[in-house]
């Protein structure tokens, strides 16, 4: 999917202004939206503010010190395992543990912010944010999201851009929650016709209006049914309105 124009800039921009003197902490996952991410800050801020982390919950992916070296910034391992393996116990179903995990991952990074009274930038890209394909106070929470309002295969082409290896493009997105766990696997579709089905929906087309060349209408659906029933997961609480002006809707930061 084609960027739009100035992409490239707006981000820049948004992260000065955003990060200002402050420290950034990330966690690095080997994936490309945390390497994106990684990237844009080096562009932007000064090595000494950015901190990266890894961590595994079981053996660390060995793509990680490759990022890092195409990257040129350094990085340290954190191993979550043991206390993930005490979660494992109590639950076998791998959802709950790999929410368990993405929790655990943002807790050390907002730990590691909080020395520093710096910031925790988010990896999330739109398709993500829309579909609900994150956990709520884990990867979903952050203060800054420089690739939210980017779909996933517009961050392809950012990478593409910034003159990413191919071999990190093209590599399976995975959040590295469990053996085998794969992006597009969990969702059921790749992410060039998911990207294409949420398009439609932000230019509020209707199911029956949305044309995705090899996908059915009942896959439709079942994406624009995602979207609705995941927006809870957008919305960091609700608050009945009692006062002049409530928190979240009318007194807007």
């Amino acid at each position: 999917m084609e960027l739009p124009e100035g992409t490239l800039e707006i981000l820049d921009v948004f992260i000065k202004e955003f990060v200002k003197d402050k420290d950034v902490v990330l966690g690095l996952s080997g994936g490309i939206d945390s390497a994106v991410v990684a990237y844009l800050l080096k562009r932007n801020l000064r090595r000494e503010r950015i901190h990266i982390y890894s961590l595994p919950a079981g053996t660390e992916s060995p793509d990680i010190p490759k990022v890092s070296e195409f990257l040129k910034l350094k990085y340290e391992t954190f191993s979550i395992g043991e206390p993930i393996n005490f979660f494992r116990k109590i639950s076998q179903d791998n959802r709950v543990a790999g929410n368990v995990t993405a929790r655990l991952r943002m807790v050390f990074l907002y730990e590691m912010a909080n020395k520093m009274n710096g910031l925790v930038a988010g990896t999330s890209n739109k398709s993500e944010l829309l579909t609900g394909y994150f956990t709520k106070h884990g990867d979903g929470a952050s203060d800054f999201q420089p690739l939210g309002d980017l779909y996933k295969t517009q961050v392809f082409e950012i990478a593409k851009l910034l003159g990413f290896p191919e071999w990190l493009i093209k590599k399976k997105p995975s959040a590295d929650l469990w053996e085998g766990q794969t992006d597009e696997g969990e969702l059921g579709m790749s992410y060039e016709d998911l990207d294409k089905v949420l398009v439609c929906m932000e230019h509020s087309k209707e199911i029956g209006q949305c044309k995705v060349p090899g996908v059915t209408e009942s896959e439709i659906s079942r994406i624009y049914g995602l979207v609705h029933s995941n927006a809870h997961k957008r919305i960091n609480f609700f608050i009945p309105k009692i006062g002049f002006r409530a928190v979240g809707t009318d007194w807007l930061e």
